[in-house]
C-alpha cells in the first residue's frame, strides 16, 4: 500500500483508539460501541490493502486473524454474556497469526524461546485456576497454550529471520499478551487502575505492529 494511505488508516486507528478509551474510562458506551471495532477494522483496512499488492500466504493469514479479532471485540463488549464466544474469537485469531508465522520456519522456531514464553503464561494459568469458573478451566487453557505458542513462534522468527516485517510482528505479538495476561487478571483475580487503558492501549499497538509487518512480508 502507498505510504500515504497508511499513514491515513494509522491516523485513523489512533483516532478510534482514543475515542474508545474516551469511552471506556468515563463509562460513555455508546463509544466504545462505535469506534472499539472500527479501531479493528481500520487495522484490518491496513493488512488487506498490503495483501492486495503482494497476495502472500502471511498476510493472508493475518487478515484471518484480524477478522477474528474483530469479532472478539464485538463479542466483548458485552462479557457478561459472550466472554466465551470472545474468547473462541480470539483463539481464532492465535491459530490464524500461529499459520501465518509458521510459513517460513516450522514451529517451534526457537524451542527455548517457546519454553520462555511458556512459562508465564503456566504460571498465570495457575495462578488463575482457582478463581476460574468451572466452565472456563479448559477453554483459558487451551487459549493460553495458543497465545504463548504464537507469541513465541513470532519472536523465533525475529530471531531467525531478522527481517523488519519480523520483528514487527515480534513485539507486536509480545505487546498481545502484555493486554491479555492484564485482562485476565482483572477479570477474574482483582479490578486493576485505568484496566480499560492498560489492556486496550497495547492491544491496539500490538494489531497495528502485526498489520503492519504485512508491508513487507
Amino acid at each position: 500500500m502507498t505510504k500515504s494511505s497508511f499513514t491515513a488508516l494509522s491516523l485513523l486507528t489512533v483516532l478510534a483508539v482514543l475515542l474508545t478509551l474516551t469511552g471506556a474510562l468515563f463509562s460513555q458506551f455508546p463509544l466504545e460501541i462505535a469506534f472499539k471495532p472500527l479501531a479493528t477494522v481500520f487495522i484490518l483496512l491496513i493488512a488487506v490493502a498490503n495483501w492486495r499488492q503482494w497476495r502472500d500466504p502471511y498476510s493472508f493469514w493475518i487478515i484471518v486473524g484480524l477478522f477474528f479479532s474483530l469479532v472478539g471485540d464485538v463479542a466483548l463488549l458485552w462479557p457478561t454474556h459472550y466472554f466465551l464466544p470472545g474468547l473462541g474469537a480470539f483463539l481464532c485469531t492465535h491459530v490464524a497469526y500461529l499459520f501465518a508465522f509458521t510459513r517460513n520456519v516450522r514451529f517451534p522456531a526457537r524451542p527455548g524461546v517457546w519454553l520462555l514464553y511458556l512459562a508465564p503464561v503456566a504460571a498465570l494459568y495457575a495462578f488463575l485456576f482457582p478463581v476460574l469458573p468451572a466452565g472456563l478451566k479448559l477453554p483459558v487453557a487451551f487459549y493460553s497454550l495458543f497465545l504463548a505458542s504464537m507469541a513465541a513462534q513470532s519472536m523465533g522468527c525475529f530471531l531467525i529471520l531478522r527481517t523488519p516485517a519480523a520483528r514487527l510482528a515480534a513485539f507486536g505479538t509480545l505487546f498481545f499478551m502484555i493486554s491479555d495476561s492484564l485482562l485476565s487478571l482483572d477479570r477474574f483475580r482483582t479490578p486493576i487502575p485505568l484496566a480499560p487503558l492498560l489492556v486496550l492501549f497495547p492491544y491496539y499497538v500490538a494489531q497495528w505492529l502485526v498489520a503492519s509487518s504485512t508491508n513487507s512480508s
